[in-house]
C-alpha cells in the first residue's frame, strides 16, 4: 500500500465492521486507516466511514446493523441508521451514488447534510459528474480484497489535496470537487 502512495484507506465490509480485522491492518499499515461499514440502506449501499478514535462504540453500533442485515436481500432504514448511530454529522457518508446499487435520489437528499460525496463506477462517471454542478463530489474506490499475496494494487483510486490527513480534513476535501482527482 505505502508503495502506491496512498496515504490513508477505509477498511468496509458489507454490513458488518470486523474489530480485530481493523486493528491487525491498522498495526501493519504506517498510513491512517480508518474504520467503516458498507451499509445495505433503503434498497442501496451506503458507506459509513468513522474516525478512529472510539473503535469499540463503532464497532457496537456496526454490530446492531450487522444483527438487522442477516442476508443479502435486508436492509435498514435511515430511521433506523440514524437510531443506530446518533449523530450521522460525526461520520463520512458516501453513497453509491452512479453505482449499483444506488441510493435513490430522494434519500440522498434525505440525508444530504450529512452526505460528503457520492460513490461512481468508471472514470467516465467521476468526469461527468465533476462538472455537473448539481452532482455530488464523486469518487472511485478500489473494492479491492487484498491479501499479502496481492502484487497489482488496483488503480481505481480517489486523491484528495490535503496536506495533514485528518478525518475532519478528509470530510472537508469531499465537499469540494477542486480538492478531487483521479
Amino acid at each position: 500500500i505505502e508503495s502506491q502512495c496512498i496515504d490513508a484507506i477505509a477498511i468496509t465490509n458489507h454490513n458488518k465492521f470486523d474489530l480485530e480485522q481493523f486493528q491487525n491492518i491498522n498495526e501493519e499499515l504506517s498510513i491512517n486507516v480508518f474504520p467503516g461499514i458498507e451499509i445495505n440502506l433503503e434498497n442501496g449501499h451506503l458507506l459509513l466511514i468513522s474516525d478512529n478514535n472510539e473503535l469499540e462504540s463503532f464497532s457496537d453500533k456496526c454490530a446492531q446493523v450487522q444483527a438487522k442485515i442477516v442476508s443479502a436481500e435486508d436492509n435498514i432504514s435511515i430511521q433506523e441508521m440514524n437510531q443506530i448511530f446518533s449523530n450521522l454529522s460525526n461520520f463520512l457518508l458516501i453513497p453509491h451514488y452512479d453505482k449499483k446499487p444506488s441510493l435513490k435520489q430522494e434519500k440522498i437528499d434525505e440525508l444530504s447534510s450529512f452526505i460528503n460525496a457520492g460513490e461512481v463506477t468508471s472514470v467516465k462517471k467521476f468526469i461527468y459528474h465533476s462538472k455537473k454542478d448539481e452532482s455530488l463530489v464523486p469518487v472511485i474506490f478500489s473494492d479491492s480484497r487484498l491479501t499479502s499475496e496481492t502484487s497489482n494494487f488496483p488503480t481505481r483510486q480517489t486523491y484528495i489535496d490535503l496536506q495533514e490527513i485528518t478525518f475532519s480534513g478528509i470530510k472537508s476535501c469531499l465537499n469540494d470537487k477542486n480538492k478531487v482527482a483521479l
